[in-house]
């Protein structure tokens, strides 16, 4: 068994898992359950446990199959299997963040007092860094990376902007957990700062390197 095919079943076998989790969570819900925060952290809306308890578990299951339908209908599909093991990696990471808010946003209703702002605060800027590791071995295709005009029309501005773009990943995800103390309001801005600016700095980057291969 390749190490791609192994990280997909991992991350198949973690969705079964956490379905039956969330399944043995139903009887003990509320009729009404929180289903989305503020920047304080505050409940501002709540939703029937049958809608809740099917939409938190249905999310990572929504992005684990749009990541392998993209992957199979791009235009560029067959340069996923030059980072193959990166792209189930990402997958794998990104689908065990939603089951993580998933997790944290139905445990409220079961009584554990959970702030889910600092989880938010914390996970996203991990996911940031983790993802920025790998960005620099992501190859030439429509749905995953830096897609901006300048990176697709040229293989070279692609890759030297996804490097860049990785390193700037990381160093934003790290600026960003030093926030994740912070009040929340600050904590919030502090991680979108973090999360924003790698991605206009890399943009502006691929521009102005596509004017000089160009010219």
């Amino acid at each position: 068994m390749t190490e791609k095919i192994r990280i997909n079943w991992i991350t198949v076998l973690m969705l079964i898992i956490f379905w039956g989790v969330c399944a043995s969570f139903y009887p003990q819900l509320p009729e009404q359950v929180p289903t989305h925060w503020n920047l304080q952290g505050e409940v501002d809306d709540y939703s029937h446990k049958a809608v809740a308890s099917l939409i938190m578990p249905a999310l990572p299951l929504l992005i684990y199959i749009l990541m392998t339908v993209t992957a199979k209908i791009d235009p560029k599909k067959e340069n996923y299997s030059k980072f193959g093991v990166s792209y189930e990696k990402i997958r794998m990471a990104i689908v065990l963040i939603m089951m993580g808010f998933s997790t944290i946003a139905l445990l409220p209703s079961l009584g554990y007092d959970i702030d889910i702002g600092i989880f938010a605060r914390i996970m996203v800027p991990l996911l940031f860094i983790f993802i920025g590791n790998y960005m620099g071995k992501i190859r030439h295709n429509y749905f995953i990376g830096i897609k901006v005009p300048w990176t697709l029309a040229s293989e070279e501005v692609w890759t030297k902007t996804h490097r860049l773009g990785g390193r700037l990943m990381v160093i934003g995800g790290v600026i960003a957990l030093l926030g994740a103390f912070a009040t929340p309001t600050i904590g919030f801005a502090i991680m979108m700062a973090g999360v924003i600016l790698p991605s206009i700095i890399s943009m502006v980057y691929s521009y102005l390197l596509y004017q000089k291969i160009v010219n």
